[in-house]
């Protein structure tokens, strides 16, 4: 967890780092859009950067809601909505897996803490990508003993050890060993990881 935290610190100060470069490259594209309002090239970047802008602010957002480690009412659709767009960041995934999102129920309040639910849906990606280049995996918010829960349904033919790797909970620092407040069940028939707050 140690890790985890100290990767989104650098984060931030590379988002403000960044921030501070896309300020002059904005500024100067507007002045030169007004004293050379011919070049439409100027357009082109000022545009570039706003989007820039929009991605950056989206993920300074998303970094501050999983910057700490407090029980919150979480709805799990708004969560993944926004935990999904911010994996499109993250090379270590953007390039190996294709998301299909699928909610099997809808409106699912979890009091539990952003961060853990990152870190576990992040763990299970990363471990997943380490076994294929290229994965396909199906994800939505369900229920599993009429708790609500996340779910993973891979394309994978996935071996003994690495569903039993998989199912691990994450380390965390932040709590004794073992009280990771959200549990990994393998369903074998789906080919799907569950995960269900504790």
């Amino acid at each position: 967890m140690n890790d985890s935290i100290l990767a989104r610190i650098i984060l931030e100060g590379l988002v403000h780092n960044l921030n501070n470069d896309l300020n002059l490259i904005l500024g100067y594209a507007q002045r030169l859009n007004k004293s050379h309002p011919e070049f439409k090239e100027t357009n082109i970047i000022y545009d570039a950067g706003i989007k820039v802008d929009d991605t950056l602010k989206g993920l300074v957002r998303h970094l501050e809601s999983k910057s700490f480690a407090f029980e919150q009412d979480v709805c799990l659709d708004d969560w993944l909505d926004q935990e999904l767009e911010y994996l499109q960041n993250n090379l270590l995934i953007k390039h190996k897996i294709v998301f299909t999102r699928q909610d099997q129920v809808k409106g699912q309040i979890l009091r539990i803490s952003p961060l853990y639910l990152a870190l576990w849906l992040e763990s299970k990606l990363l471990r997943l990508s380490s076994y294929d280049d290229s994965l396909r995996i199906q994800t939505g918010v369900s229920e599993h003993d009429k708790q609500p829960c996340l779910y993973l349904k891979m394309d994978l033919e996935l071996e003994p050890k690495q569903i039993e790797s998989l199912c691990q909970s994450p380390r965390c620092e932040l709590l004794p060993e073992g009280a990771f407040p959200f549990k990994s069940i393998w369903e074998s028939e789906s080919k799907a990881i569950i995960g269900i707050s504790l």
